[in-house]
């Protein structure tokens, strides 16, 4: 399994605290199956600090030292969208993209999808560089407006939802928008979003067994395997579906309630 949305370089952002506790999650996720995890922390979001390139690959490379290719980590970022996005990934360069590819890790502010997204968005595609947006499922617009994600993905952008909003771990709407979006072909790829080795765990099987309940094992694994090491790998995904719009008279309620 390839994990590309990871918070495991130590004392960078909200993810590990330090070194020992960045090789225990990396030991946690090589004995769940993952062979490949990106490290992506917070870039531009206001919060934590955007930390130099420079500075990152050497806590890449310390932490690679470390665990000995069990797994191997590659350098990325979550990068908070703002109508800089082009600025921070195609011109200063200060936002990695995805193990270097042609893929970036955008994260939409939580209760908000600014407008506009869509034009952004579009513009970097323009740019040859794919957008993966992080974790649609705990946006509390794209909760209530589904039809806003569905045309970000029908125009070409990419979905990834968290593990743990599968399992419920952020309570049941999200784990229900979770499922909605993977059934309709809204999703495809599953990461763990992993901060420590305390509530935000590593791993990625847990996750897969439950998707594989709702869409068979095929799409369960693509979702870790082929689409994500696509991604690490900087090639067109394999998978990528045909997405449908929740239906308003079957199950739309889930998502404004």
């Amino acid at each position: 399994m390839i994990d590309i949305h990871s918070h495991i370089l130590p004392e960078t952002d909200d993810g590990a605290h330090d070194l020992d506790e960045a090789v225990e999650m990396g030991m946690l996720s090589a004995g769940d199956g993952v062979t490949v995890m990106v490290a992506t922390p917070h870039a531009h979001d206001s919060v934590h600090e955007t930390h130099t390139l420079s500075s990152l690959r050497t806590k890449i490379d310390l932490l690679n030292s470390r665990l000995n290719g069990r797994p191997r980590i590659e350098l990325g970022c979550e990068l908070r969208f703002t109508h800089d996005v082009i600025k921070h990934v195609c011109l200063d360069k200060s936002a990695p993209t995805l193990a270097g590819g042609p893929y970036a890790l955008i994260e939409f502010p939580h209760l908000i999808a600014p407008v506009g997204s869509e034009r952004v968005l579009f513009e970097l595609m323009s740019n040859q560089i794919t957008p993966v947006i992080a974790h649609p499922e705990r946006n509390r617009v794209l909760i209530a407006e589904p039809e806003r994600f569905f045309g970000m993905v029908e125009m070409g952008v990419l979905g990834q939802v968290d593990s743990g909003s599968i399992l419920g771990q952020f309570g049941k709407m999200v784990q229900k928008t979770a499922r909605l979006m993977i059934e309709h072909g809204l999703i495809h790829i599953i990461a763990s979003d992993c901060h420590n080795t305390r509530n935000r765990l590593p791993g990625l099987s847990n996750a897969v067994a439950a998707t594989s309940k709702l869409v068979g094992d095929e799409v369960a694994q693509a979702l870790v395997d082929a689409n994500p090491r696509a991604v690490v790998e900087g090639k067109p995904i394999p998978y990528r579906f045909d997405p449908v719009l929740p239906s308003k008279k079957k199950r739309w309620f889930l998502f404004g309630r």
